[in-house]
């Protein structure tokens, strides 16, 4: 005869069965959906591991990665993910190129996309502002990261610019708030070399 505690060890080892299962489907799925050339392991940087373990532990704050081309900063967004899984986070999380986004912003404006991607838990624009920084891109960018700032929702920006200045004063304070976390990315373009 089962006790109540036996019963409720076994449903207490059911639950982490199923949650672990959850886990791994959630890791494969995104892994599959990981462009190829970012598959290498390595080091994440000491700002951005601190904001992972801020952003566990309920902050808000959003994450800038500056840098030259080829130096990491995709790598890095989509490492996010990826340990964020692995470490039981498995909401929403969307890396936006500077091209997708465009996309959507641009006539006729995608608002449903752009809806989607301000009530996203987090989100990751890649590459802004790559190519030509069009008023109404510029537009559309404050508006999403005004967005997700009252509700207060992270955002990441990786970056070719040595600032954040293109897209407005407004924009850089909300984008700030929170105690954002910047990382300078310098070095040699890893593309160049691996050639």
């Amino acid at each position: 005869m089962t006790t109540p505690e036996d019963r409720r060890r076994r449903h207490d080892a059911e639950q982490a069965a199923a949650r672990a299962e959850i886990l791994s489907q959630t890791l494969d799925r995104y892994l599959a959906r990981r462009p190829k050339a970012f598959t290498a392991d390595g080091p994440l940087r000491s700002e951005v591991l601190a904001w992972m373990d801020a952003f566990l532990d309920g902050a808000h704050a959003s994450l800038l990665l500056l840098g030259e081309p080829g130096t990491g900063k995709t790598w890095h967004l989509w490492k996010i993910g990826e340990l964020l899984i692995r470490r039981g986070w498995h909401q929403r999380y969307y890396i936006v190129s500077d091209f997708d986004f465009k996309l959507a912003a641009d006539r006729p404006v995608n608002h449903d996309r752009l809806r989607t991607w301000a009530e996203a838990p987090l989100i990751a624009l890649d590459d802004l502002g790559a190519s030509q920084l069009h008023p109404w891109t510029v537009d559309a960018i404050a508006q999403l990261i005004d967005a997700r700032w009252q509700n207060q929702l992270p955002t990441l920006i990786s970056t070719n610019l040595l600032t954040l200045e293109p897209l407005g004063a407004r924009t850089m304070s909300r984008f700030a708030d929170g105690g954002s976390i910047a990382a300078k990315f310098t070095g040699t373009d890893y593309r160049r070399t691996a050639a």
